[in-house]
Protein backbone atom coordinates (compact mmCIF):
# COMPACT_ATOMS: atom_id res chain seq x y z
CA UNK A 1 0.00 0.00 0.00
CA UNK A 2 2.87 2.40 0.79
CA UNK A 3 4.42 1.72 -2.63
CA UNK A 4 1.07 2.37 -4.33
CA UNK A 5 0.77 5.65 -2.45
CA UNK A 6 4.23 6.78 -3.59
CA UNK A 7 3.43 5.83 -7.18
CA UNK A 8 0.22 7.86 -7.08
CA UNK A 9 2.06 10.89 -5.72
CA UNK A 10 4.75 10.66 -8.42
CA UNK A 11 2.17 10.31 -11.20
CA UNK A 12 0.20 13.23 -9.77
CA UNK A 13 3.31 15.40 -9.82
CA UNK A 14 4.12 14.34 -13.39
CA UNK A 15 0.56 15.25 -14.43
CA UNK A 16 0.86 18.64 -12.77
CA UNK A 17 4.18 19.29 -14.52
CA UNK A 18 2.68 18.32 -17.88
CA UNK A 19 -0.16 20.77 -17.28
CA UNK A 20 2.32 23.59 -16.72
CA UNK A 21 4.27 22.71 -19.87
CA UNK A 22 1.25 22.20 -22.14
CA UNK A 23 -0.31 25.60 -21.32
CA UNK A 24 2.60 27.92 -20.69
CA UNK A 25 1.02 31.11 -22.02
CA UNK A 26 -2.06 32.40 -23.84
CA UNK A 27 0.10 34.35 -26.31
CA UNK A 28 -1.31 37.87 -26.32
CA UNK A 29 -1.33 39.85 -29.59
CA UNK A 30 1.37 42.51 -29.99
CA UNK A 31 0.37 45.91 -28.61
CA UNK A 32 0.73 48.29 -31.56
CA UNK A 33 -2.49 50.25 -31.14
CA UNK A 34 -2.33 53.79 -32.42
CA UNK A 35 -1.08 53.14 -35.94
CA UNK A 36 -3.25 54.46 -38.76
CA UNK A 37 -4.33 52.01 -41.46
CA UNK A 38 -6.67 52.35 -44.39
CA UNK A 39 -7.77 48.83 -45.23
CA UNK A 40 -11.47 48.20 -45.70
CA UNK A 41 -12.72 45.52 -43.36
CA UNK A 42 -15.60 43.23 -44.32
CA UNK A 43 -17.06 41.58 -41.22
CA UNK A 44 -18.88 38.36 -42.13
CA UNK A 45 -21.23 36.77 -39.60
CA UNK A 46 -22.84 33.41 -40.47
CA UNK A 47 -26.11 33.18 -38.56
CA UNK A 48 -28.72 30.46 -38.13
CA UNK A 49 -31.48 31.32 -35.64
CA UNK A 50 -29.22 33.79 -33.81
CA UNK A 51 -31.75 36.55 -33.08
CA UNK A 52 -31.12 36.32 -29.33
CA UNK A 53 -27.32 36.04 -29.52
CA UNK A 54 -26.34 38.37 -32.33
CA UNK A 55 -27.49 41.64 -30.74
CA UNK A 56 -24.49 42.08 -28.37
CA UNK A 57 -22.09 41.52 -31.27
CA UNK A 58 -23.80 44.02 -33.59
CA UNK A 59 -24.02 46.57 -30.78
CA UNK A 60 -20.31 46.16 -29.98
CA UNK A 61 -19.43 46.67 -33.67
CA UNK A 62 -21.27 49.99 -33.66
CA UNK A 63 -19.09 51.19 -30.77
CA UNK A 64 -15.78 50.56 -32.55
CA UNK A 65 -13.33 53.36 -33.26
CA UNK A 66 -12.44 51.53 -36.50
CA UNK A 67 -15.06 52.84 -38.92
CA UNK A 68 -13.81 51.67 -42.33
CA UNK A 69 -15.91 48.52 -42.38
CA UNK A 70 -19.03 46.79 -43.62
CA UNK A 71 -21.02 44.22 -41.67
CA UNK A 72 -22.50 41.29 -43.59
CA UNK A 73 -24.84 38.85 -41.85
CA UNK A 74 -25.40 35.65 -43.82
CA UNK A 75 -28.81 34.24 -42.89
CA UNK A 76 -28.29 30.49 -43.03
CA UNK A 77 -31.89 29.30 -43.14
CA UNK A 78 -33.08 30.99 -39.95
CA UNK A 79 -36.68 30.49 -38.83
CA UNK A 80 -36.59 33.29 -36.26
CA UNK A 81 -36.18 37.05 -36.81
CA UNK A 82 -32.40 37.02 -37.24
CA UNK A 83 -32.73 39.05 -40.46
CA UNK A 84 -34.82 41.79 -38.85
CA UNK A 85 -32.46 42.12 -35.89
CA UNK A 86 -29.42 42.38 -38.17
CA UNK A 87 -31.02 45.02 -40.38
CA UNK A 88 -32.03 47.04 -37.32
CA UNK A 89 -28.31 47.43 -36.56
CA UNK A 90 -27.48 48.48 -40.11
CA UNK A 91 -25.98 45.18 -41.26
CA UNK A 92 -26.17 43.96 -44.83
CA UNK A 93 -28.18 40.73 -44.82
CA UNK A 94 -27.72 38.12 -47.53
CA UNK A 95 -29.32 34.71 -47.81
CA UNK A 96 -27.11 31.64 -47.79
CA UNK A 97 -27.26 29.60 -50.99
CA UNK A 98 -25.44 26.51 -52.29
CA UNK A 99 -21.96 27.10 -53.68
CA UNK A 100 -20.56 24.30 -55.79
CA UNK A 101 -20.81 21.00 -53.94
CA UNK A 102 -20.74 22.59 -50.48
CA UNK A 103 -23.23 21.25 -47.96
CA UNK A 104 -25.42 23.74 -46.06
CA UNK A 105 -23.76 25.05 -42.93
CA UNK A 106 -21.26 27.51 -41.57
CA UNK A 107 -18.54 27.01 -44.20
CA UNK A 108 -21.02 27.55 -47.02
CA UNK A 109 -22.44 30.64 -45.30
CA UNK A 110 -18.94 32.09 -44.86
CA UNK A 111 -18.19 31.49 -48.55
CA UNK A 112 -21.41 33.29 -49.51
CA UNK A 113 -20.48 36.20 -47.28
CA UNK A 114 -17.00 36.41 -48.82
CA UNK A 115 -18.53 36.62 -52.30
CA UNK A 116 -20.58 39.66 -51.25
CA UNK A 117 -17.73 41.34 -49.37
CA UNK A 118 -15.97 44.38 -50.83
CA UNK A 119 -13.21 44.81 -48.23
CA UNK A 120 -9.52 44.12 -48.64
CA UNK A 121 -9.60 42.22 -45.35
CA UNK A 122 -12.20 39.64 -44.26
CA UNK A 123 -13.12 39.10 -40.62
CA UNK A 124 -15.28 36.04 -39.91
CA UNK A 125 -17.06 36.23 -36.55
CA UNK A 126 -19.44 33.80 -34.87
CA UNK A 127 -22.76 35.34 -33.89
CA UNK A 128 -22.27 34.51 -30.20
CA UNK A 129 -19.14 36.64 -29.74
CA UNK A 130 -18.85 40.32 -28.92
CA UNK A 131 -16.02 42.85 -28.87
CA UNK A 132 -14.98 43.86 -25.38
CA UNK A 133 -13.96 47.48 -25.91
CA UNK A 134 -14.14 50.21 -28.55
CA UNK A 135 -10.58 49.53 -29.72
CA UNK A 136 -10.96 45.77 -30.24
CA UNK A 137 -11.11 45.94 -34.05
CA UNK A 138 -8.22 48.38 -34.17
CA UNK A 139 -6.12 46.03 -32.02
CA UNK A 140 -6.89 43.09 -34.30
CA UNK A 141 -6.03 45.11 -37.39
CA UNK A 142 -2.78 46.42 -35.91
CA UNK A 143 -1.76 42.91 -34.88
CA UNK A 144 -2.52 41.67 -38.39
CA UNK A 145 -0.21 44.37 -39.77
CA UNK A 146 2.62 42.84 -37.74
CA UNK A 147 2.42 39.83 -40.07
CA UNK A 148 2.26 42.14 -43.11
CA UNK A 149 -1.50 41.76 -43.45
CA UNK A 150 -1.18 38.28 -44.98
CA UNK A 151 -2.50 34.88 -44.02
CA UNK A 152 -4.71 34.31 -40.99
CA UNK A 153 -4.87 35.91 -37.56
CA UNK A 154 -7.34 34.25 -35.21
CA UNK A 155 -8.31 34.78 -31.59
CA UNK A 156 -10.05 32.48 -29.15
CA UNK A 157 -12.68 34.62 -27.41
CA UNK A 158 -12.65 34.73 -23.62
CA UNK A 159 -15.52 32.57 -22.37
CA UNK A 160 -18.08 34.58 -20.40
CA UNK A 161 -19.95 32.38 -17.89
CA UNK A 162 -23.48 33.33 -16.85
CA UNK A 163 -25.27 30.17 -15.67
CA UNK A 164 -23.71 27.50 -13.41
CA UNK A 165 -24.01 24.67 -15.96
CA UNK A 166 -21.84 26.62 -18.40
CA UNK A 167 -18.86 25.78 -16.16
CA UNK A 168 -19.09 22.26 -17.65
CA UNK A 169 -17.16 23.68 -20.61
CA UNK A 170 -14.07 24.40 -18.52
CA UNK A 171 -11.87 21.46 -19.52
CA UNK A 172 -12.99 21.77 -23.14
CA UNK A 173 -11.87 25.40 -23.21
CA UNK A 174 -8.47 24.53 -21.76
CA UNK A 175 -7.99 21.72 -24.29
CA UNK A 176 -9.10 23.94 -27.21
CA UNK A 177 -6.30 26.37 -26.40
CA UNK A 178 -3.59 23.84 -25.60
CA UNK A 179 -4.54 21.62 -28.54
CA UNK A 180 -3.47 24.35 -30.96
CA UNK A 181 0.19 23.48 -30.16
CA UNK A 182 1.22 27.15 -29.91
CA UNK A 183 0.67 27.81 -26.21
CA UNK A 184 3.14 25.26 -24.85
CA UNK A 185 6.54 26.13 -23.42
CA UNK A 186 8.01 24.96 -26.77
CA UNK A 187 5.49 26.92 -28.85
CA UNK A 188 8.06 28.08 -31.42
CA UNK A 189 8.86 24.48 -32.40
CA UNK A 190 5.35 23.39 -33.33
CA UNK A 191 3.18 24.31 -36.27
CA UNK A 192 -0.29 25.50 -35.36
CA UNK A 193 -2.98 22.81 -35.41
CA UNK A 194 -5.56 25.17 -36.88
CA UNK A 195 -7.26 28.48 -36.19
CA UNK A 196 -10.01 29.60 -33.82
CA UNK A 197 -13.31 29.50 -35.72
CA UNK A 198 -15.16 32.20 -33.72
CA UNK A 199 -12.73 34.92 -34.90
CA UNK A 200 -10.69 34.62 -38.11
CA UNK A 201 -9.12 37.62 -39.85
CA UNK A 202 -7.50 37.19 -43.25
CA UNK A 203 -6.69 39.21 -46.35
CA UNK A 204 -8.81 38.80 -49.46
CA UNK A 205 -5.86 37.98 -51.70
CA UNK A 206 -4.77 35.04 -49.53
CA UNK A 207 -8.36 33.88 -49.13
CA UNK A 208 -8.95 33.78 -52.88
CA UNK A 209 -5.52 32.29 -53.55
CA UNK A 210 -6.21 29.33 -51.26
CA UNK A 211 -9.82 28.82 -52.28
CA UNK A 212 -11.04 29.91 -48.84
CA UNK A 213 -13.98 28.09 -47.32
CA UNK A 214 -14.73 26.35 -50.60
CA UNK A 215 -11.41 24.52 -50.22
CA UNK A 216 -12.53 23.49 -46.71
CA UNK A 217 -15.91 22.14 -47.78
CA UNK A 218 -15.19 18.53 -46.78
CA UNK A 219 -14.60 19.33 -43.12
CA UNK A 220 -17.07 19.99 -40.30
CA UNK A 221 -14.28 22.00 -38.65
CA UNK A 222 -13.94 24.87 -41.13
CA UNK A 223 -11.42 26.68 -38.92
CA UNK A 224 -8.96 23.78 -39.05
CA UNK A 225 -9.45 23.08 -42.75
CA UNK A 226 -9.12 26.76 -43.61
CA UNK A 227 -5.82 27.12 -41.78
CA UNK A 228 -4.57 23.92 -43.45
CA UNK A 229 -4.99 25.34 -46.95
CA UNK A 230 -3.26 28.57 -45.87
CA UNK A 231 -0.32 26.69 -44.36
CA UNK A 232 -0.09 24.50 -47.49
CA UNK A 233 0.64 27.65 -49.48
CA UNK A 234 3.19 28.95 -46.95
CA UNK A 235 0.90 31.68 -45.66
CA UNK A 236 1.25 32.62 -41.97
CA UNK A 237 -1.36 31.47 -39.45
CA UNK A 238 -1.13 32.99 -35.97
CA UNK A 239 -3.36 32.33 -32.96
CA UNK A 240 -3.86 34.46 -29.88
CA UNK A 241 -5.93 34.46 -26.72
CA UNK A 242 -8.66 37.08 -26.96
CA UNK A 243 -8.98 38.16 -23.33
CA UNK A 244 -9.81 41.90 -23.04
CA UNK A 245 -10.42 42.02 -26.82
CA UNK A 246 -13.20 39.58 -27.71
CA UNK A 247 -15.44 37.34 -25.62
CA UNK A 248 -18.18 34.78 -26.15
CA UNK A 249 -21.01 33.08 -24.36
CA UNK A 250 -21.42 29.48 -25.45
CA UNK A 251 -24.43 27.16 -25.42
CA UNK A 252 -26.78 29.39 -23.48
CA UNK A 253 -29.80 27.28 -24.53
CA UNK A 254 -28.86 24.56 -22.05
CA UNK A 255 -26.81 21.45 -21.35
CA UNK A 256 -28.25 19.63 -24.36
CA UNK A 257 -26.79 22.18 -26.77
CA UNK A 258 -23.51 22.17 -24.84
CA UNK A 259 -23.19 18.40 -25.26
CA UNK A 260 -24.16 18.62 -28.94
CA UNK A 261 -21.68 21.42 -29.63
CA UNK A 262 -18.66 19.82 -27.98
CA UNK A 263 -19.52 16.44 -29.50
CA UNK A 264 -19.39 18.05 -32.94
CA UNK A 265 -16.01 19.66 -32.40
CA UNK A 266 -13.94 17.55 -30.07
CA UNK A 267 -12.85 14.34 -31.83
CA UNK A 268 -12.15 16.03 -35.16
CA UNK A 269 -10.14 18.85 -33.60
CA UNK A 270 -8.00 16.48 -31.53
CA UNK A 271 -6.64 14.85 -34.71
CA UNK A 272 -4.70 18.03 -35.52
CA UNK A 273 -2.91 18.31 -32.18
CA UNK A 274 0.79 17.40 -32.22
CA UNK A 275 1.44 13.98 -30.69
CA UNK A 276 3.79 15.39 -28.08
CA UNK A 277 1.29 18.03 -27.00
CA UNK A 278 -1.45 15.39 -26.96
CA UNK A 279 0.72 13.25 -24.71
CA UNK A 280 1.10 16.16 -22.28
CA UNK A 281 -2.69 16.63 -22.28
CA UNK A 282 -3.31 12.93 -21.65
CA UNK A 283 -0.80 12.82 -18.79
CA UNK A 284 -2.37 15.93 -17.29
CA UNK A 285 -5.81 14.31 -17.34
CA UNK A 286 -4.34 11.05 -16.01
CA UNK A 287 -2.76 13.08 -13.21
CA UNK A 288 -6.21 14.28 -12.16
CA UNK A 289 -7.26 10.65 -11.73
CA UNK A 290 -4.15 9.86 -9.71
CA UNK A 291 -4.45 12.89 -7.44
CA UNK A 292 -8.10 12.00 -6.79
CA UNK A 293 -7.27 8.43 -5.81
CA UNK A 294 -4.35 9.45 -3.62
CA UNK A 295 -6.35 10.60 -0.54
CA UNK A 296 -8.36 7.35 -0.64
CA UNK A 297 -5.19 5.26 -0.62
CA UNK A 298 -3.73 7.50 2.11
CA UNK A 299 -6.72 6.72 4.34
CA UNK A 300 -5.96 3.03 3.95
CA UNK A 301 -2.38 3.58 5.16
CA UNK A 302 -3.64 5.12 8.45
CA UNK A 303 -0.93 7.75 8.07
CA UNK A 304 -1.96 11.29 8.98
CA UNK A 305 1.08 12.74 7.18
CA UNK A 306 0.27 10.78 4.00
CA UNK A 307 -3.32 12.04 4.11
CA UNK A 308 -2.21 15.65 4.61
CA UNK A 309 0.20 15.39 1.69
CA UNK A 310 -2.49 13.86 -0.53
CA UNK A 311 -5.07 16.52 0.34
CA UNK A 312 -2.49 19.27 -0.17
CA UNK A 313 -1.56 17.86 -3.58
CA UNK A 314 -5.25 17.64 -4.50
CA UNK A 315 -5.74 21.32 -3.65
CA UNK A 316 -2.55 22.38 -5.47
CA UNK A 317 -3.73 20.51 -8.58
CA UNK A 318 -7.11 22.21 -8.25
CA UNK A 319 -5.53 25.66 -8.02
CA UNK A 320 -3.49 24.82 -11.10
CA UNK A 321 -6.63 23.79 -13.03
CA UNK A 322 -8.35 27.00 -11.94
CA UNK A 323 -5.43 29.14 -13.11
CA UNK A 324 -5.59 27.50 -16.54
CA UNK A 325 -9.37 27.90 -16.57
CA UNK A 326 -9.19 31.63 -15.88
CA UNK A 327 -6.92 32.05 -18.90
CA UNK A 328 -9.78 30.71 -21.02
CA UNK A 329 -12.83 32.22 -19.31
CA UNK A 330 -14.40 33.53 -16.10
CA UNK A 331 -15.01 30.09 -14.61
CA UNK A 332 -16.15 29.68 -11.01
CA UNK A 333 -13.65 29.23 -8.17
CA UNK A 334 -15.36 26.00 -7.08
CA UNK A 335 -13.34 24.32 -9.83
CA UNK A 336 -10.53 24.13 -7.26
CA UNK A 337 -12.57 21.55 -5.33
CA UNK A 338 -14.70 19.69 -7.92
CA UNK A 339 -12.37 19.67 -10.93
CA UNK A 340 -12.32 15.82 -11.18
CA UNK A 341 -16.05 15.93 -12.02
CA UNK A 342 -15.39 18.32 -14.90
CA UNK A 343 -12.60 16.06 -16.17
CA UNK A 344 -14.98 13.08 -15.96
CA UNK A 345 -17.60 15.00 -17.97
CA UNK A 346 -15.00 15.96 -20.57
CA UNK A 347 -13.85 12.34 -20.89
CA UNK A 348 -17.41 11.08 -21.37
CA UNK A 349 -18.15 13.63 -24.11
CA UNK A 350 -14.83 12.90 -25.81
CA UNK A 351 -15.64 9.17 -25.95
CA UNK A 352 -19.13 9.99 -27.26
CA UNK A 353 -17.60 12.30 -29.87
CA UNK A 354 -15.31 9.50 -31.05
CA UNK A 355 -18.35 7.23 -31.33
CA UNK A 356 -20.36 9.76 -33.34
CA UNK A 357 -17.41 10.66 -35.56
CA UNK A 358 -15.89 7.25 -36.30
CA UNK A 359 -18.80 4.83 -35.87
CA UNK A 360 -21.99 6.70 -36.78
CA UNK A 361 -20.05 9.04 -39.10
CA UNK A 362 -22.39 11.92 -38.32
CA UNK A 363 -23.03 14.62 -35.72
CA UNK A 364 -25.99 16.89 -35.00
CA UNK A 365 -25.90 20.66 -34.82
CA UNK A 366 -28.78 23.14 -34.72
CA UNK A 367 -31.24 20.66 -36.14
CA UNK A 368 -28.97 19.52 -38.96
CA UNK A 369 -27.36 16.13 -39.37
CA UNK A 370 -23.78 16.64 -40.52
CA UNK A 371 -22.00 13.71 -42.14
CA UNK A 372 -18.31 13.35 -41.25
Amino acid sequence: MDILYVILQVLSFIGLLCGVLMFWTTKKPPEVLGETHHETLSIIIPARNEALRITPLLASLQRQTWRNMEVIVVDDGSTDNTEEVAKAYGAIVVKSRPIGQMAPGKSNACAVGAQHATGTWLLFLDADVQLVNENSLAMMASSFHVQQGRGILSMQPYHRIVKPYENLSVIFNIIVLTGMNVFTVWRERFQTAGSFGPCILCDRQSYEQTGGHEAAEESIMDDFALSDVFVAQNLPVTNYGGRHIIEMRMYEEGIGQLVEGWTKNLATASQSTHRFVMTLIQLWIFGVIMVTLSPIVALCTSSTIALMISVSMYIVYGIHVYILARRAGCFHWSIVIVYPLYVLFFTAIFIYSLYRTHILRSVMWRGRKINV
